[in-house]
């Protein structure tokens, strides 16, 4: 019996099948404001690839926290019955995670040169492993002893740490009545708010690719990338120290390529470790660049294989 696999984000679903447990077929990408609902979605798959009789099990990622039976959508307008999902399509069974969640399966499958060490390599030591997948939103989960934890640890609030995060906070506070979240900055909407902030024009039209790829001609681009830069190496090393993350940090998603690309890592790696009293920890912790690109479908395997 076939499976399906489903990696539900804010913004692109990506669909795949599996029969053997290894391999995938079936491979399809829609846009989730294109269906009125998941129920659309799925019959739109199952009969464009006339798979409505053989799949009847699936694994489902969401970006939203799983907690009962109504999945609502952090950052977009989307709901879902579980129980309907299971009796309209998968009555043979199905596991409904926090997308990163499940994508943080996938750690245990990534081979080495999919990997990209940020600053010196170290040695991984026995320990749990994170995963921050910044996107449409901030995304971290946790794997340890191979069992993964979900959270929404992009909803911390950011704290005040220098002159300039500090201006940004009050900024976000006077322009939105509330304090910024890591979310609020280290996402694709944040792109568009730092060089708002840098630029004092927050009805700009810079596209977030435009801000990014004009990093080395733009000073309110570079300013925009090397402040987002500065707001997650914070979010990695406070993550880093409650989780004891001696395993590694795993960065991945578009977002993560593009602020990257033509920097120096050792600068990152130097902010990351910028800890007065737990310096040592911090030192000996492997950070990555997750290069992969199917993290979801991967995790998927990974427990489909443990099941």
């Amino acid at each position: 019996m076939k499976t399906l696999f489903a990696d539900l984000g804010a913004t692109n679903a990506r669909l795949a099948v599996t029969e053997d447990f290894f391999s995938l077929t079936h491979t399809s990408s829609y846009r989730i404001n294109d269906f009125q609902t998941l129920n659309d979605l799925f019959s739109k798959y199952l009969n464009e690839n006339k798979l409505t009789q053989s799949v009847k099990s699936a694994i489902i990622g969401v970006a939203a926290p799983v907690i009962g039976d109504i999945i609502r959508f952090v950052n977009a307008d989307v709901s879902f019955s579980i129980k309907e999902i299971r009796t309209n399509f998968f009555p043979e069974g199905l596991q409904v995670l926090n997308d990163v969640q499940l994508q943080v399966y996938s750690l245990n499958r990534i081979p080495n040169d999919s990997l990209c060490a940020i600053g010196k390599e170290k040695n991984s030591l026995e320990g749990p492993k994170i995963l921050i997948v910044p996107g449409t939103g901030l995304g971290l989960a946790a794997l340890i002893d191979n069992k993964a934890i979900a959270t929404e640890a992009g909803h911390i609030t950011i704290p005040h740490c220098d002159d300039e995060v500090s201006e940004l906070i009050d900024d976000f506070k006077k322009r939105k009545e509330r304090k910024p979240t890591f979310e609020d900055i280290i996402s694709g909407k944040g792109i568009s708010y730092i060089y708002g902030f840098f630029s004092k024009n927050p009805d700009h039209s810079m596209s977030n690719r435009e801000i990014l790829k004009k990093y080395k001609h733009d000073q309110y681009c570079q300013n925009t990338k090397e402040l987002l830069l500065k707001i997650l190496s914070i979010f990695t090393r406070h993550s880093a120290l409650i989780w004891g993350s001696t395993g590694g940090i795993y960065l991945s998603g578009s977002l993560v390529k593009s602020l990257f690309q033509d920097i120096n890592f050792d600068n990152f790696r130097e902010m990351f470790e910028d800890s007065e009293t737990m310096k040592e920890l911090l030192i000996r912790t492997p950070l990555y660049l997750i290069r992969e690109e199917n993290l979801a479908f991967l995790g998927s395997l990974e427990i489909v294989k443990n099941d």
